[in-house]
């Protein structure tokens, strides 16, 4: 029996949705790497995951606000975080371009693997129903904010090192 069933993870719109959800409760007026917001948007997407991220000792209290996320972790055994990460960036590059084409991010950041979101005004009812979804998770939201701040992405102990969701051994330092 084959069985259809909806994953936001791989849904181009809902990625792009989730970058201006970030956008709104972060602010990003700089550019960053394509890489960045990924991380950033896995997280948001799957709260409960942040557990495994291996923090610095002053953040570790966010591992506690991560387990009160358990009950979004779906019902069925999912693949482990590596995979769903690899196979959600075709997802988030769509989502990206499209965004590219709004006008919502720069397209010369998008050259060189990065993004900055413009400042094109998002439509009153998407910004509103963007408030009202971080309102929700503002715990989670000012985590990934947090995050964004205070670790780099790339090198050992960056981002992509204390998730394990990216390669960080040829990165230039």
């Amino acid at each position: 029996m084959t069985q259809l069933t909806y994953n936001e993870a791989f849904d181009a719109y809902h990625a792009a949705f989730r970058f201006i959800r970030l956008n709104v409760a972060c602010q990003f007026h700089k550019r960053m790497p394509f890489d960045m917001l990924r991380i950033l948007d896995f997280y948001l997407l799957f709260p409960f995951r942040l557990q495994a991220i291996r923090l610095h000792s002053e953040d570790t209290g966010w591992r506690k606000i991560s387990r009160s996320y358990g009950d979004r972790a779906p019902y069925g055994a999912m693949p482990d975080d590596n995979s769903i990460f690899a196979r959600m960036e075709l997802f988030q590059r769509a989502a990206a371009a499209s965004l590219i084409q709004s006008g919502h991010l720069s397209a010369e950041a998008w050259e060189t693997d990065e993004v900055a979101f413009t400042a094109l005004e998002l439509p009153t009812l998407l910004a509103a129903r963007c408030s009202t979804l971080n309102a929700r998770m503002a715990d989670i939201m000012n985590i990934l904010c947090q995050i964004k701040a205070r670790y780099t992405l790339g090198g050992r102990d960056g981002l992509k090192d204390r998730t394990g969701l990216l390669e960080y051994r040829y990165d230039s330092v």
